[in-house]
């Protein structure tokens, strides 16, 4: 069957990304400071936010020749000013990226990735209030006197405008940039505002920023809701237990958007009865499944906090399925959202009864253009129905409650960041000391999150040790971003593949899970 939401359809916006934030529908004044440095104070009100995106969009156009075929690309941790560059784009109308804006701390990796694809120093930017090696801070350089108008959309073109390409690597394979639409994006804004509308105050309501404002989470459920909304974002620019703690026992923070490791701290660190987290309501968790157990143990220590799950990827903008406030239910991720349909179908693509385990599929106007330039991986993920293949294997029970019980894609989910398996392999590939492998995710309860496990096949002349093991997971450590680090390696004497010479990844977590039962057989690495 076709699960419908139980939610009255919204009306969809029929504007851009810019008219939808700064129609101000829900009366925010003027003077209120919406976006606040969470480590010094400083602030950006509502019409200090809407003055200097116009007058950032004006900038690039004016200095940089930025156009409607063009992409800026935004290369820093969080910050109070995100948003500036971010709007400011997509005012400008936003896909190879001409402008490059980034941070002082990783100012040499954005050098050297601009001279690789070519973007004129002319055109990067960066950060804070002063040049750093002849680039200049944004603040200064591109907000002046002009403001932009920003172009009028009509529905059928804000459905086809891209807004913003974050990165995924869909249910399996390489990272591919998805075409995030500006009906997208206003849409999702709206279908999660409906379930959760009527628990919000702009009054007394206050968030906190900790995700990364460059991930789908942190994009979407911070940044364009809280504008929306028009409640205070207490922005963090990267996570750090005390840091958290501290701002919301001082800025009396009430709704948190966070994931399952983060959940995982408040449950277990010895330093939150330090702190008075009674403001925190309502957390949200998100980026990869929170168990029912570890759920009900941060509720023992945050009484008053009524944690909900959300279901999203990418390609939905992201939320699609969210657990009512009003109804929680202890490891469900939720309902389906306003103007979501759903199948729940087997491996041949048929419809499966309900209570019983499916690939989830879904359909709404939340869900992504595509990938861009890559037709056949848009093809092969969004049927000619419009339903998004997730790749997510979930249960519905009779109330319509969602539930992930597994994943038939191959992607890893390490602390809500995604890890391809095929681009660890690759790197592993080129070892001297390796002769064959494979990875897979296993879930570590110590840190409530899968990790990046490699199964090796050594060349003949190697002797498994730990010490190989550490210079393996080294090896990898320096070529990748942190979260796609290898946390721990097996020896095996053959790689488990079909006759095709597919990596059966299945037995290995078959295998995986058979050594968990038996602590004394557990990896040491």
């Amino acid at each position: 069957m076709v699960y419908t939401s139980k939610l009255p359809d919204i009306q969809e916006p029929t504007t851009g990304i810019i008219q939808f934030i700064f129609a101000n529908v829900n009366k925010t004044p003027e003077d209120k400071p919406l976006l606040i440095d969470a480590l010094n104070d400083r602030f950006i009100t509502y019409s200090q936010l809407k003055d200097s995106v116009l007058k950032f969009g004006a900038g690039l156009q004016d200095v940089c020749g930025f156009s409607s075929s063009d992409v800026l690309a935004l290369y820093a941790p969080n910050q109070y000013n995100y948003s500036i560059p971010l709007l400011g784009a997509v005012a400008a109308n936003m896909t190879k990226a001409k402008v490059l804006i980034c941070h002082e701390d990783n100012l040499d990796t954005a050098l050297q990735a601009a001279e690789r694809v070519g973007i004129l120093k002319k055109n990067i930017f960066i950060f804070g209030e002063k040049a750093v090696r002849g680039v200049q801070p944004f603040q200064t350089a591109l907000i002046r006197e002009r403001k932009a108008v920003p172009a009028e959309l009509t529905h059928e073109e804000a459905k086809d405008k891209v807004a913003y390409l974050c990165f995924s690597s869909g249910t399996t394979g390489k990272s591919k940039g998805v075409m995030t639409t500006h009906a997208n994006i206003t849409a999702n804004t709206c279908q999660y505002t409906a379930l959760d509308n009527a628990f919000i105050d702009p009054n007394v309501d206050r968030m906190i920023g900790v995700l990364p404002l460059f991930h789908i989470f942190g994009l979407t459920a911070i940044l364009h809701t809280a504008l929306y909304w028009g409640i205070p974002v207490y922005i963090l620019p990267r996570f750090d237990l005390v840091k958290f703690c501290e701002t919301v026992q001082a800025r009396k923070i009430t709704f948190a958007c966070l994931v399952p490791p983060i959940y995982l701290l408040l449950a277990k660190s010895d330093i939150i009865p330090n702190y008075d987290l009674s403001s925190l309501r309502i957390g949200i968790s998100g980026a990869a499944p929170l168990s029912a157990d570890l759920g009900r143990e941060v509720k023992a220590r945050l009484p008053n906090l009524t944690i909900k799950q959300g279901y999203g990827l990418t390609e939905t903008s992201p939320s699609a399925i969210v657990e009512p406030t009003d109804r929680t239910i202890d490891g469900s991720t939720g309902i389906l959202l306003p103007n979501m349909l759903a199948k729940i179908v087997d491996e041949h693509g048929n419809e499966v009864p309900q209570g019983e385990r499916g690939e989830l599929w879904l359909k709404g106007p939340n869900i992504m253009k595509g990938y861009i330039n890559n037709p056949q991986a848009t093809a092969d993920c969004i049927d000619s129905e419009g339903y998004f293949h997730t790749g997510d294997v979930v249960i519905i029970d009779k109330d319509q409650h969602f539930y992930v019980v597994d994943r038939i894609k191959e992607l890893i989910k390490y602390k809500g960041f995604q890890v391809p398996p095929a681009e660890l392999e690759g790197i592993l590939l080129t070892s001297p000391i390796i002769a064959d492998c494979a990875v897979i995710g296993v879930y570590d309860a110590a840190q409530a999150s899968e990790i990046p496990r490699a199964y090796v096949t050594l060349k003949p002349h190697v002797t498994p040790s730990d010490k190989v093991a550490e210079e393996i997971m080294k090896f990898v450590a320096d070529q990748v971003v942190p979260y796609k680090q290898i946390r721990a390696v097996r020896f095996v004497d053959v790689i488990p593949k079909s006759p095709a010479g597919k990596i059966l990844r299945r037995l290995l977590r078959d295998q995986a899970q058979e050594e968990e039962k038996n602590a004394t057989n557990r990896p040491k690495l």
